[in-house]
């Protein structure tokens, strides 16, 4: 089990609007005090008693982008790194989304976001990081500022054993983009790490550098829930 001390690590849950388990269970941990962050897919399923319960939880709320695609509906395609690929390739290659289209999308998003919970995000990320793409990056720092959001999750990131040609990636991503970050004036937490990248949990936390960790965790996972359940509230 990873001994999580909260003063070094933030807890985010993803996906809030997913699906009925994703809001039920992000609703109850939030509830408990197991969160400090909730991403909103503000185009998601929820009703507006999960609005007002996850507003009366306090807990900080970003607005999740995503990309719609034709390809995430291809159930023959399983949730993968092949499959994020495949999906990054049909956008980035293809054409399937210009830049104009993206910020478009987004923005429609970030407006959706604060008509439904009544205010502006606290932050701003992306389904499958793709707001870490080079391609996307300059947009999502674009929306930040031009709708007053201050926060995005751009943490820098830590390796952790499973997924290490996903996370390698994104820390390539990572360093292509810190130059515009660095002079954007926008603030993120200093290291990133999705719970499902973590082998190793027991040794994990002896190595963790000083300063703030984003864990990132998808509550609708029946193992992250039970996880998220026994982590020491505040």
């Amino acid at each position: 089990m990873l001994r999580i001390n909260r003063k070094n690590f933030i807890i985010s849950a993803d996906d809030f609007g997913k699906s009925e388990l994703a809001n039920r269970n992000i609703l109850k941990l939030a509830k408990a005090g197991k969160l400090d962050r909730v991403s909103v897919m503000a185009d998601g399923n929820f009703n507006q008693k999960e609005v007002t319960d996850i507003l009366d939880t306090d807990t900080k709320l970003d607005v999740h982008l995503h990309l719609h695609n034709r390809l995430e509906n291809m159930e023959k395609i399983k949730e993968s790194f092949v499959r994020r690929i495949i999906i990054f390739l049909s956008n980035y290659l293809f054409g399937i989304f210009s830049r104009k289209k993206v910020e478009r999308e987004w923005e429609q998003q970030i407006r959706e976001f604060t008509k439904i919970m009544g205010r502006i995000p606290d932050g701003i990320n992306a389904h499958r990081y793709d707001h870490l793409f080079p391609i996307y990056f300059p947009i999502v720092l674009k929306l930040a500022k031009k709708n007053g959001i201050r926060r995005i999750r751009f943490g820098k990131i830590l390796s952790a054993s499973k997924n290490s040609l996903v996370s390698g990636i994104l820390k390539y991503f990572w360093r292509v983009n810190k130059e515009r970050f660095n002079n954007s004036g926008l603030v993120s937490f200093k290291y990133l790490v999705n719970l499902d990248w973590i082998r190793d949990q027991k040794e994990f936390p002896k190595s963790h550098p000083d300063g703030k960790t984003e864990l990132v965790t998808h509550p609708e996972r029946l193992e992250e829930y039970n996880f998220l359940l026994n982590i020491p509230s505040p």
